[in-house]
């Protein structure tokens, strides 16, 4: 058996559930089921949530009856009816054509700044617990970042499956020419019900490259420090 996700299975199967009973209940906020905007709610729901991979039949035996699993499917179940909602609102105009990236059909005759996928953690001040519904925005120049495709929101959200890490991917951006080093600042801006807002602004260099037809898009990660939040009326010990 080669080496599998074990999640891939139980958001399948929430996912695929879940469009089932919407589309019987005739939902009127459900644009299409398609087989592509049942694949981007997948995605959506598995950039958020943590891996469980095995990689033989005894695994699979083993995990089927993992309790961890079962605590992570009303997570699993929040997350995708989110990510109905927000492909059913914005889904690809060929989402019902062919199954692409936003990204894919870039002219690869033009150079670009391909960003790190950030992922950080929010986490509570004084318990160091990590803090769901928490909600992060990514900004630079002022204005939210573009995401690559719509399985990555912006802003963000943490659950309890995601032990408050959260992910963004932005779009890459034009470059002049090939092989410029260019240098672009970010903002976070983190929230949670109940704490005291707070933001934390980062630079990094990147240097322009033309995308390989065949390759595509290489992705690499940014871990970002971790973010504390503080309940409202306790005075933070960081300042």
């Amino acid at each position: 058996m080669k080496l599998h996700n074990l999640m891939e299975e139980a958001v399948l199967n929430s996912v695929n559930t879940l469009y089932d009973n919407l589309k019987e209940s005739k939902a009127s906020w459900l644009t299409c089921d398609c087989e592509n905007c049942r694949l981007d709610t997948m995605a959506y729901v598995l950039n958020r949530i943590p891996a469980k991979y095995i990689v033989s039949s005894r695994g699979v035996t083993h995990t089927a009856t993992d309790s961890g699993i079962s605590q992570l499917k009303a997570d699993i179940d929040t997350l995708a009816i989110e990510g109905i909602r927000l492909v059913s609102s914005s889904k690809r105009p060929t989402h019902n054509i062919t199954m692409q990236a936003d990204f894919q059909n870039v002219s690869t005759s033009e150079p670009y700044y391909c960003f790190p996928t950030f992922t950080g953690t929010v986490l509570d001040g004084t318990t160091f617990e990590p803090l769901e519904n928490a909600e992060i925005t990514l900004t630079a120049k002022g204005q939210i970042c573009q995401m690559l495709d719509q399985s990555w929101a912006n802003p963000a959200k943490t659950y309890k499956a995601t032990k408050g890490t959260y992910t963004f991917c932005v779009k890459p951006e034009v470059a002049e020419k090939d092989g410029i080093d260019g240098h672009f600042d970010f903002k976070l801006e983190v929230k949670c019900k109940g704490y005291e807002p707070t933001s934390y602004a980062f630079s990094i260099p990147v240097t322009s490259k033309y995308l390989s037809e065949n390759k595509g898009i290489s992705f690499y990660s940014l871990k970002i420090q971790d973010l504390f939040l503080f309940a409202e009326g306790l005075e933070n010990p960081m300042e």
